[in-house]
């Protein structure tokens, strides 16, 4: 991705109106892998729509729901591989809920998930005492969060430097035989 790539994408994404910025820490002893961040990700956005919207919320535009992209950070050797995440949250909910707290459903959803290590296979723990695993925090400026989000989108090769959430909901289209 060249430099010019990086700045329509910068420019597209300051006009979005995020509501948080996600920080998954690194872990240098244990570090996520992609995949595994963009599928805990992509269950817990699922999760935000079906408590906060109707059922009917995967019809919708994404103006209207929640919606994440993230981004990679970090070359694993001279700075530890990490992630941002934008959230988009939706100016209208749809359901009657006593306390919203996206940020903390955020976490909770985040630490009670199972994971596993890559290299054992064994469970991983979180530490409810420690540093959570997420920095969660509003976002008040979008231009300045999708510039730090998005800086290291030209320094990753193969497309990696950034992922979209949410599953592409487009149907397959018919080959003729």
């Amino acid at each position: 991705m060249n430099r010019e790539e990086k700045h329509t994408i910068q420019k597209w994404l300051m006009g979005i109106p995020f509501s948080h910025f996600i920080t998954v820490e690194p872990t240098p002893s244990l570090s996520f892998k992609r995949d595994e961040i963009i599928q805990r990700m992509r269950t817990i956005e699922f999760l935000l729509n079906k408590k906060y919207l109707k059922s009917s919320f995967p019809k919708w535009n994404a103006k209207q729901r929640f919606w994440m992209i993230g981004f990679s950070e970090g070359d694993g050797f001279a700075h530890q591989i990490h992630y941002h995440i934008l959230l988009h949250s939706p100016s209208v909910l749809h359901r009657n809920i006593r306390f919203t707290n996206v940020g903390a459903d955020l976490q909770m959803e985040w630490m009670m998930m199972k994971s596993l290590n890559p290299y054992t296979g064994k469970s991983r723990k979180f530490c409810l005492y420690g540093k959570p695993p997420l920095n969660i925090q509003t976002v008040k400026d979008v231009s300045a969060s999708s510039i730090y989000c998005s800086k290291w989108m030209n320094k990753i090769e193969d497309g990696g430097g950034y992922f979209f959430t949410t599953p592409n909901n487009k149907k397959p289209c018919r080959v003729a035989a």
